[in-house]
Formats: C-alpha cells, structure tokens, sequence
C-alpha cells in the first residue's frame, strides 16, 4: 500500500547523530535507570505476527529519541540509516497519525526493528492505538512505577526537556519524524512549525507555549490547551 509522506527530504539532514557527548551519556543513565525500575515487571510476549498497538501516532521523550538514534548508530549500517530517512520517516498512517518507522509490516518476524530501545509507552501499555485482538494480558503498572519512570525521560531536576523550535514554541512530546525535525536544523524546525500550524494538527505531539507557559497540542484545526493540575 503507498503511503504519503511529510514533504521534506529526510535525507538531507546532517546534524541528527552530532548531539553532544553529555547529551548521550544522560539518554543512556536514564534509560539504565528506566530497565532497572522495570526490571520486575511480568513479561508478555505478543505474538510474532501481532503489531496491532504498534499503529497510531506513537509519542516519545527527547532523550529516548536520544537513545534511538545511538542505538541506530550502534546496530545499523549507514545503508540501513541511509533507507531509513529515504523510505520511512516521515510516512503517514492516515489523516491522523505518523506511521511508526520502525514497523515492519511485511514480516512474520519481530516487527519492532528497535524492540531493545523501544520508547516507554510500547514497554508499560501498548501505544494504546487499538485494542488488542490476542489473548494477551499483561500486568498493570502500578501507576507511581510509571511516573517514576515518565520523570526520568521527560525530566531533568525539576526542569522538564524540550527542544525549542523558535522563541515561541518548544517540542515535548512527540512521534521520531518530529524529533528529527525539530533537532536537525533552523531550516527543518521551520518546516514543522509551518506544517502543523497550515495542516491544523500534531499529531498528538506535546508542545510548549514558552510565552503562555502552557502545554498544548493541535487538532483539527484548534490549539487545546493541557491542563496540567
């Protein structure tokens, strides 16, 4: 099936896997702290041939889009990287959501090709996109595991960690297209500002009003606020 594509070149981005040296070292403690927390959780494995909650926009923090791209680094050839931003990113799943770029669709095997650095949402719940079809039952997580282990990737001390696309707007929350974008470079953090603002929809990333001290997202047009108390 041919799928759209956000209309940027992907490929010319040259910035993606320069961040700074301290910068990896805090994705990788967290995500060592994040395993270690969820070290005794009851383990579920889905069916080979099961990606049902592996659709819909799936959001992630800066620091695991951090840990996915030194994973990539560490994994993948550049020819894989290479078809990656070529081929994959940026694909949308429909009107509302990105596609993962990471799904392999096609595949009786493992679809997750990151499985070992997959973001938090996909190890605690499912991305929750669609009820599950398999007999699976996996264990609640109790919700004060959760937050422990939401504040180690989203904050740092009490600041919370978002990449600023201008003086207006910062990314909080967002799918691996987005990250890419808003990390690369003036141009492409440009790009997805005018984007979500022209289509009226963020596909349900997180952003930060850095002028009324707000989260939000957009939707079908409108900017709705977070609350956050």
């Amino acid at each position: 099936m041919k799928r759209e594509k956000l209309n940027y070149d992907f490929t010319k981005m040259k910035e993606l896997f320069q961040r700074p040296e301290q910068l990896n070292n805090f994705a990788l403690e967290r995500m060592e702290k994040v395993a270690y927390l969820l070290r005794d959780k009851e383990k579920y494995h889905c069916p080979a041939d099961c990606n049902t909650c592996c659709y819909g926009s799936i959001l992630m923090s800066y620091t695991e889009f951090t840990f996915i791209m030194l994973y990539l680094q560490d994994n993948w050839t550049t020819e894989q990287i290479g078809e990656l931003f070529r081929e994959r990113v940026g694909l949308l799943q429909n009107e509302e959501s990105l596609l993962c770029p990471f799904l392999q669709e096609e595949t009786g095997a493992r679809h997750c090709r990151i499985y070992p650095a997959r973001p938090l949402i996909c190890r605690v719940f499912g991305t929750t996109a669609s009820p599950c079809q398999q007999p699976v039952a996996p264990s609640l997580l109790a919700e004060e595991l959760f937050y422990q282990t939401y504040d180690l990737f989203y904050y740092s001390g009490n600041q919370f960690i978002a990449l600023n696309l201008d003086r207006e707007w910062a990314v909080y929350e967002a799918p691996f297209a987005f990250w890419c974008l808003a990390d690369d470079s003036t141009e492409s953090r440009s790009f997805l500002r005018s984007f979500i603002e022209e289509r009226g929809d963020s596909f349900r990333a997180v952003l930060y009003d850095q002028e009324e001290k707000a989260f939000f997202y957009y939707s079908r047009g409108r900017k709705e606020i977070i609350p956050t108390e």
